[in-house]
């Protein structure tokens, strides 16, 4: 019998990786968009425009790792185990006010 070869197809690949733009995903773009410009607006320099090259050459770089990694990040956070005193309290809180 004749084995024949599987093709990849690039046409999956697309489909599946995440929406990216400039290297990182859409939503880590967004996200150290918006950080870069609350310390703008916060600290009234121009300087602080200067942190989106690092913020986003660390974000290049792990999503050249795993394009989904801020996607998993995100989804370990939300799934992360509440605090200890939970039913005490009933929320999220360390201390008592």
């Amino acid at each position: 019998m004749n084995e024949e070869r599987t093709t990849r197809d690039p046409l999956v690949v697309g489909m599946t990786r995440p929406l990216m733009l400039l290297g990182v995903t859409y939503s880590y773009f967004v996200l150290e968009g918006m950080a870069v410009t609350v310390l703008f607006l916060m600290g009234n320099s121009l300087l602080y425009l200067l942190l989106i090259l690092p913020l986003h050459t660390a974000g290049v770089l792990l999503c050249k790792w795993d394009p989904r990694f801020f996607d998993i990040l995100l989804r370990v956070a939300q799934h992360a185990r509440p605090v200890r005193n939970r039913p005490l309290y009933r929320c999220n809180l360390y201390l008592p006010y």
